[in-house]
């Protein structure tokens, strides 16, 4: 980082105290904001003229984003916001880190131990000061936005020590989650990212008792998760049952532990209800689809209360969406997502 004279020695001294144990018990409330429709799947950076970035940030996000610079410690509210939601570049809204991954690191600085997904930040070398460190950018405009340490918590030991005029919060005031699982949740994310009023989803594992499973762990079968997705929606534009709709028409839901040829009970159809008014629409929806006459075969999906989600790995996010020459994705998830969408137009974005 690019220190200001005058802010060195404390500065410094608050670097070298990066393990206090100093709590911040500042509770920030922010105003109310709506998500924004979160881009994860843009392909070309951000390049423009320091003229260009001069007009779009304030004197002190240019200094820091632009020139490197850092904002003193304990001096910014994202330190101690306490808020479910998003962190996105102040730069071009590339998101960069979920409050999910946010901790209190006694440092001064908003901290992560993970980034949002796989092109939200860049790591290269700082040498500058006398030090060696690692600094962090935002990998779509290559913003800077702070360095990454080896002292972090489980599960990474990182932590993404972050200037907060660096970012941008986006709070999920009007957002709910839910947790789906049919089959390969590279096909049912590119399903249900293209529905109106979702507005993120990611995919993990679920409905098993094991903590932080890898995805060798869940595809082996040697876990009891399955694999899933988080979808955070507004329900003031798609409702749970729209959403129950598109999940009952996204694959085979009378077959018992599998999607077609991924079989094993990593792939079985799962529900997670949150509360009971959830559950009692998903037994009516399950009753109306029995009592339909269309299925043969008994339907196969379970029904569980709300469990863990875990995260699955980086390069899992927006797979399809980045991956479209990939043997699966082209045999099977594009299929099976052009044959999903036509049972539900009037939901798409």
């Amino acid at each position: 980082m690019k220190f200001h004279i005058l802010l060195l020695n404390i500065l410094l001294f608050s670097f070298l105290a990066c393990s206090s144990p100093y709590q911040n018990n500042v509770t920030f409330e922010n105003e109310r904001i709506e998500l924004l429709e979160i881009d994860t799947s843009w392909q070309d950076k951000i390049i423009k003229p320091n003229s260009y970035w001069k007009k779009k940030l304030t004197k002190t996000q240019y200094s820091i984003l632009r020139e490197k610079d850092t904002e003193a410690p304990f001096n910014h509210v994202y330190n101690s916001n306490k808020k479910a939601g998003l962190y996105l570049c102040a730069g071009c809204d590339n998101p960069l880190f979920t409050s999910s991954t946010k901790f209190n690191s006694g440092t001064g600085w908003p901290s992560f131990w993970d980034p949002y997904f796989g092109k939200s930040v860049l790591i290269g070398a700082d040498n500058s000061l006398g030090m060696s460190r690692d600094e962090v950018v935002c990998a779509r405009c290559d913003g800077h936005l702070g360095h990454v340490f080896s002292d972090g918590p489980k599960p990474t030991g990182l932590r993404y020590c972050m200037n907060g005029e660096s970012l941008k919060f986006v709070g999920e005031n009007n957002s709910e989650r839910v947790v789906f699982a049919q089959g390969c949740f590279w096909c049912v994310e590119e399903i249900f990212e293209v529905l109106n009023g979702v507005d993120n989803v990611v995919s993990g594992y679920a409905g098993g008792t094991e903590e932080n499973p890898s995805y060798k762990q869940v595809g082996s079968g040697s876990t009891s998760h399955a694999e899933a997705i988080e979808i955070s929606y507004n329900p003031d534009k798609i409702s749970y049952e729209e959403l129950l709709k598109v999940y009952f028409n996204a694959g085979d839901i009378t077959q018992v532990n599998g999607q077609g040829n991924d079989r094993g009970t990593q792939y079985r159809s799962i529900l997670f209800y949150n509360n009971a008014e959830q559950k009692q629409q998903i037994d009516n929806y399950i009753k109306m689809l029995e009592n339909s006459g269309k299925y043969n075969k008994k339907i196969a999906v379970e029904v569980l209360p709300a469990s863990k989600f875990y995260i699955a790995e980086k390069y899992h996010q927006n797979y399809v969406k980045l991956n479209p020459n990939q043997g699966y994705v082209r045999s099977v998830s594009i299929p099976r997502y052009e044959k999903a969408i036509k049972n539900f137009p009037e939901l798409l974005k």
